[in-house]
C-alpha cells in the first residue's frame, strides 16, 4: 500500500520516464548512484538551511559532524525537508517498495524507544533504544511485497554471493 505522497511521486517518476517496478528489486548501479547523489545533494541543502555545514571528524561512526556556520534560513530548511521526502520516497519507488507498511513499522519501532528500559544519551539528547529493542522486520515487509519471488524481484544487480533471507 502506498501513501498519497508516494502515489504523487510515482506519477512524477512515470512522467519523467523513470523505472518504478511493481515489486521490490535491487535497481541497477546507475539508478542507485543517481538516487544516492540526489539524496546527498538534498541533505546538504537542508543542513545549509538549518545553518550547518558538514565536516569530517573521524570521531564517530559516520566520520562526519554538522557544525554551525551561518544563520538558519527557514525557507531553505523547510524546502530541503520536503525535497528529502520526495527523493527518499522516489528511492523506495526505484526499489519497487510501497512505503506505507515500511513507514508504519519504523514509526512503531521509534515509539518503542519510550517504553520500559529506554534511556536518553545526555550529550546530544538523542533517545536511545532499550537494550532489548528489536528493529522492524524490513526484510519480512519486502518479502510480503514480493521481494525474492521466483519470477520477479531477483537481486540481479546485487554484489556477488548476495542472497535475500
Amino acid at each position: 500500500m502506498r501513501t498519497e505522497h508516494q502515489t504523487r511521486i510515482l506519477e512524477f517518476m512515470k512522467k519523467a520516464g523513470q523505472e518504478t517496478p511493481e515489486r521490490p528489486i535491487i535497481p541497477s548501479l546507475a539508478i542507485r548512484q543517481l538516487r544516492a547523489n540526489i539524496i546527498l545533494e538534498e541533505a546538504l541543502e537542508t543542513l545549509e538551511g538549518l545553518g550547518f555545514a558538514v565536516v569530517s571528524t573521524g570521531e564517530n561512526s559516520s566520520g562526519f559532524a554538522a557544525v554551525p556556520f551561518r544563520e538558519p534560513d527557514i525557507v531553505k530548511a523547510v524546502d530541503g525537508c520536503g525535497d528529502l521526502s520526495v527523493v527518499t520516497m522516489g528511492t523506495l519507488l526505484a526499489f519497487g517498495v510501497k512505503d506505507k507498511p515500511v513507514l508504519e513499522a519504523v514509526d512503531e519501532s521509534n515509539l518503542r524507544k519510550f517504553g520500559p528500559g529506554s534511556y536518553r544519551r545526555e550529550s546530544d539528547g538523542k533517545w536511545m533504544k532499550p537494550p532489548d529493542h528489536k528493529a522492524p522486520d524490513i526484510m519480512g515487509l519486502l518479502i510480503l511485497q514480493g521481494y525474492g519471488d521466483k519470477y520477479f524481484g531477483q537481486p540481479e544487480h546485487a554484489a556477488p554471493g548476495f542472497k535475500p533471507k
